[in-house]
């Protein structure tokens, strides 16, 4: 906010770890920030948990039809940014992961969104599971995390209902998927260039 005399419409975008256009939009962004283009550095945009198959859904693997799909069309668009997507073959559910990222965002609000970024990245480009709590704690304490409380707080689903609230907002939004970027009546679904999101959340 500008001199912070300028209220500006919040920015809300909608993402899951193993949606591949949420993972693309957020290392599009991120480098829209590296660059310091100004609306990437905006301190209204919200990040919103909404997973795609929560549990108790059944885990599918990357041949099922509806999951093959979606990285198969966001295959060219990595390759536009400079990314190879690596996912595991097993779609994990990202629950945990998102409780991961709501304690750091309470624990460590700076360093939240570097970590959520790492997560996306652990995921489709290394191909790990970030299912396995063992494996996001690993990430989080790459990121300066502590690893007894990380451990602790995902093993007694301490943020459980939090992510769970969030998927109830993303309904009464009228968000039904991820990527969904919502600015006032504004919105756009999948993944969008800088220079599209920038006319978007720039103005």
């Amino acid at each position: 906010m500008a001199g912070g005399s300028t209220v500006r419409n919040p920015i809300d975008i909608w993402y899951d770890f193993v949606d591949p256009a949420s993972v693309l939009l957020m290392l599009e962004i991120e480098a829209a920030r590296r660059d310091g283009e100004s609306w990437a550095l905006d301190s209204c945009i919200k990040w919103r948990a909404l997973e795609m198959r929560p549990p108790p859904s059944p885990l599918v693997s990357l041949d099922d039809p509806e999951v093959s799909s979606l990285w198969e069309s966001a295959i060219p668009l990595a390759r536009q940014i400079g990314v190879t997507l690596n996912p595991p073959r097993l779609v994990p559910w990202t629950r945990k992961a998102h409780e991961l990222i709501t304690h750091a965002e309470e624990e460590r609000s700076e360093a939240s969104h570097s970590l959520r970024v790492a997560v996306a990245q652990a995921y489709a480009i290394k191909g790990w599971d970030i299912g396995r709590v063992d494996v996001l704690v690993k990430i989080a304490t790459d990121h300066g995390c502590d690893r007894t409380e990380c451990k602790a707080v995902l093993d007694v689903d301490r943020y459980e209902a939090v992510v769970k609230s969030s998927t109830q907002k993303a309904k009464s939004a009228s968000v039904t998927r991820p990527s969904t970027i919502v600015k006032g009546v504004k919105r756009l679904e999948g993944f969008h260039n800088r220079t599209v999101l920038g006319t978007l959340l720039g103005t």
